[in-house]
């Protein structure tokens, strides 16, 4: 395949059809339902799904078929297929999302989250890289294999609505859909990325999650907290000596023994060894405020604590007012959705019951706790790559970026990569995406750098074409 010839069509391609396409994309605020319970009466999801469709429909990729996978209640799992140029080539399947997280605050003037805005080669807007562009990138790459008129084999693109929710919907129809795939010998997750934009950045692990939110509660209703202070114990003091049961609150260190793994000395070098490479961008990619610190001086301590060791993010809070309007009233309850992210190799259902064990015995006062809403993900490891894999990906990173590519450790959670492995134990799996520094996928300012998002789009060209001889 031409690398050259991949390149400016993706390219084009991009400017003229894919990148206005996410502009409308990104103007629907198609939050996904775990943050929307109303979704279906809003119909968002639903609008954000036709725009991207009309546009999969409009590129006239030969064979290209396309149907919904629904259940009541549940929104669309998109299901397109492109049958092989010839019987017999291999199967590959292509995931991605195009649910959002909710919008959050603090966007710089100049966008919005679902005010798209293309500014010094950045797409700036809620779910663009994180994970709208994928069906995009998917699309686009099979075009350029067929626009060269080459072989290709079956290739299988898979776009829920859910991933931002716990993708439960996709998991629960995981036989269904392998059963319309037949067997599939590569799964390229488009939904990661890595610590720069010069070369093809392939996950080597993924960490899984446990989720829920904790509530206390010691009073039926608010009290003036003049008269009851030192009388009723405070809700927001309990929930914070309960957080103290599994967490170190010096050191951020979980003291809950069944979300650790233990680390091998390999996982060490490659740790020391990515460290090395990645530097200080290890921690200046993140927009502290003048005068604050990493946790550590230490980078391969850093890059531990972010891939192989368990943490916890306070991610939500409920019962506490706004200070501008808070008034001497001791509060009837404090609630904090609390998030766990866990080594691969951990057992999620083990780690959540234990949690919930120790946070909820024995409250302190005689306080009412509550665990409310508790979900909970696996993590995910590369396993040994075929040789074919090895070369498409060394090949394809040299030939459009000039690079090799280079693998990392992802600290965020796709938990169906996991399911996926357990369903198609005898697959290759490449999980990348246009993720990269600052992208700030979840927070204010999620942005795409083009330039990036078309050559990884061009790399994935390259290797379905080196699929097809596997």
């Amino acid at each position: 395949m031409d690398p050259a010839r991949t390149i400016a069509f993706v390219s084009s391609a991009i400017d003229s059809s894919a990148l206005p396409v996410l502009l409308d994309y990104v103007r629907v605020p198609s939050v996904s339902p775990g943050f929307d319970p109303a979704w279906q009466a809003n119909g968002f999801i639903q609008q954000a799904q036709d725009v991207l469709l009309t546009w999969v429909h409009s590129q006239s990729v030969s064979g290209l078929t396309c149907e919904l996978i629904t259940h009541p209640n549940t929104p669309p799992v998109v299901y397109i297929e492109v049958p092989a140029t010839t019987p017999g080539l291999p199967t590959v399947l292509i995931y991605g999302h195009m649910d959002k997280q909710p919008a959050f605050t603090g966007w710089s003037e100049f966008c919005g989250p679902y005010e798209p805005v293309v500014r010094e080669g950045l797409l700036y807007g809620r779910g663009c890289v994180d994970d709208g562009y994928s069906i995009t990138s998917a699309v686009l790459a099979v075009k350029a294999v067929q626009e060269q008129g080459l072989p290709l084999g079956k290739v299988v693109i898979v776009v829920e609505n859910e991933e931002e929710s716990g993708s439960d919907n996709l998991l629960a129809n995981l036989e269904t859909i392998k059963a319309k795939t037949g067997p599939v010998n590569l799964i390229v997750c488009l939904d990661s990325g890595g610590p720069d934009f010069n070369r093809l950045w392939v996950t080597s692990s993924l960490r899984g999650y446990v989720e829920f939110q904790l509530e206390v509660k010691v009073l039926d209703k608010g009290v003036h907290s003049g008269n009851s202070s030192g009388i009723v114990p405070s809700s927001f003091r309990i929930i914070t000596q309960l957080l103290n049961r599994v967490e170190d609150q010096a050191t951020g260190r979980i003291l809950l023994p069944e979300m650790h793994t233990k680390l091998t000395a390999e996982q060490h070098d490659r740790t020391n060894a990515l460290a090395q490479f990645a530097g200080d961008f290890l921690y200046q990619r993140f927009p502290f405020v003048s005068g604050a610190q990493p946790m550590t001086d230490d980078l391969a301590e850093l890059l531990l604590n972010e891939l192989l060791r368990p943490t916890l993010s306070v991610t939500g809070a409920s019962g506490l007012p706004e200070t501008s309007s808070a008034g001497n009233v001791l509060l009837p309850f404090t609630s904090l959705k609390l998030s766990f992210r866990t080594p691969p190799g951990v057992d999620e259902n083990a780690a959540l019951q234990k949690a919930i064990e120790v946070l909820v015995s024995d409250p302190p006062h005689g306080a009412h706790v509550t665990v409310l809403r508790a979900s909970a993900g696996k993590g995910w490891g590369l396993q040994p790559l075929s040789k074919w894999l090895k070369a498409a990906l060394s090949s394809a990173s040299k030939a459009v970026f000039g690079s090799e590519e280079m693998y990392c450790g992802e600290g965020g959670s796709i938990p169906l990569m996991r399911s996926l492995q357990d369903l198609y134990p005898e697959a290759d799996f490449l999980v990348t995406g246009a993720l990269g520094p600052q992208s700030n996928a979840h927070g204010p300012d999620e942005n795409m750098n083009i330039a990036f998002y078309k050559n990884l789009t061009a790399c994935i060209a390259l290797i379905l074409q080196a699929h097809s001889s596997s």
